[in-house]
């Protein structure tokens, strides 16, 4: 059975209250006592009280530390781990007022405890929003140092964020080569070749005012923006060519027609009006070439059916071989298989491989060698076209499938405008790889027939 009905913190302090009254009494008595004794009090009575008093100040103030000091401690250790941890620890030996102190404080210590986790909450969404975002989102500091940034920023500039965190804004802009204007919102990054729209968003903070730059890539944007005004000008431009060709074609064929008749009625003729009038019938032959690669180029769909692209690829090496022979060139070509089926229109893919032996041909030197290789590689045929001349310079090999653009002399630019045209228009793809002084190689892929 538990007689003193405290804890000992709180027995403590009760009975060092009472031990602490109690001597303070004694030390009264006493001196009234001596006082009364000793009247009047000489010296000796001033010493001695000036002993007793020292004894019973040095013991209360022992009974003070013991019994008052110790819940105290006790109850600021307490305070103390609960502001640290925010959670409470058991309350043992700690009751009445030192007790209900303790109960405030842990309440306040949950509280905080609810509001702390619901702020990190709170930030682990945002920060998931903000780091799952495309855009890209950069903040520097009032010295222009970049403190933060998102994944954004990492997949748009290739970089990663502690390679930039704490250094200079304007060395990131330097390095990319971006210019901001305030007047426009669109910049091009040089060193990536890109395209960003960007805004500035300044955040007034007393403490830390920071700046908000937000960048996101409309590269792919702008690139369909010029492919759709290049294929409304391609179309205009198509339409023009087609009705040109057209027009063209009819008294071609006049010329021709006529030039062949008038050979057949002169007979034998003197070697002068011969030589003119093959002159007269190689140039028609040239016009009349040109009208075709005009119709070729104008057509915007082709008449696809099930056919052996070897067999069209070894009748366009055919027609390429005579005019091969007259300068030494040889077309090297070698394939295991004999036939590959494809959905084509064999016409146009007749031209398409034609051009690109052409201009192997006209980029070789005298006794030059083309080499044309077949692959099946999963679902599409691959055929690549490699020559040995003198390459092309990396200034022109985004203009090669420009229409009109050529560096022949006597050249329409068309020649791989068609080949272009008509290997997209069968489902494919045609991509060229040269070094000057080297050579060219073109690949073309072509789906199989389904």
């Amino acid at each position: 059975m538990k007689i003193w009905p405290f804890s000992r913190s709180e027995s403590s302090t009760s009975y060092g209250t009472v031990i602490l009254i109690f001597l303070m009494s004694v030390l009264g008595f006493i001196e009234f006592f001596m006082y009364v004794l000793f009247f009047p009090p000489p010296l000796q009575y001033w010493l001695i009280m000036i002993s007793i008093d020292l004894v019973i100040y040095f013991a209360s103030s022992i009974f003070l530390f013991q019994f008052l000091s110790e819940p105290l401690i006790q109850l600021l250790n307490r305070v103390k781990h609960t502001s640290i941890t925010l959670s409470p620890m058991e309350k043992k030996g700690l009751r009445g007022e030192f007790g209900e102190i303790l109960n405030d404080v842990d309440r306040l210590a949950e509280t905080l405890k609810r509001e702390r986790e619901g702020l990190l909450e709170t930030y682990g969404e945002y920060r998931n929003i903000v780091e799952s975002l495309e855009e890209g989102i950069l903040t520097i500091d009032k010295n222009s140092k970049i403190t933060t940034m998102n994944r954004g920023i990492e997949n748009i500039f290739s970089t990663t964020r502690g390679e930039w965190r704490g250094r200079e804004f304007e060395d990131f802009l330097r390095f990319y080569g971006i210019i901001l204007d305030e007047t426009k919102n669109v910049v091009r990054v040089k060193a990536l070749d890109k395209r960003l729209i960007f805004q500035e968003i300044p955040i007034e903070n007393a403490s830390n005012p920071v700046t908000l730059y937000i960048f996101g890539d409309i590269t792919m944007l702008s690139n369909l923006e010029k492919a759709l005004g290049r294929a409304e000008q391609l179309a205009l431009l198509g339409k023009m060519t087609a009705s040109i060709a057209h027009e063209i074609k009819t008294p071609v064929a006049s010329m021709k027609l006529s030039v062949q008749l008038l050979k057949k009625q002169l007979g034998q003729i003197p070697d002068e009006p011969a030589e003119t009038l093959e002159i007269l019938d190689k140039e028609i032959r040239r016009l009349e070439e040109r009208s075709m690669q005009f119709l070729t180029f104008s057509k915007i769909t082709f008449d696809l059916k099930t056919l052996n692209v070897i067999e069209v690829l070894e009748e366009s090496i055919k027609l390429a071989r005579i005019r091969a022979r007259e300068r030494g060139i040889t077309i090297d070509f070698a394939t295991p298989f004999n036939q590959i089926m494809i959905d084509g229109d064999d016409n146009a893919l007749n031209s398409a491989f034609l051009n690109v032996l052409v201009n192997g041909m006209d980029a070789s030197n005298e006794n030059g060698k083309i080499e044309v290789r077949v692959e099946q590689i999963k679902n599409y045929v691959s055929i690549t076209f490699t020559d040995h001349g003198n390459g092309i310079s990396p200034d022109h090999m985004d203009y090669i499938f420009e229409p009109f653009f050529t560096l022949k002399t006597n050249g329409t630019g068309l020649g791989m405008s068609i080949v272009k045209r008509v290997i997209n228009s069968h489902g494919g793809k045609v991509e060229i790889k040269s070094q000057e002084g080297i050579g060219t190689t073109v690949f073309i892929r072509l789906p199989l027939s389904r």
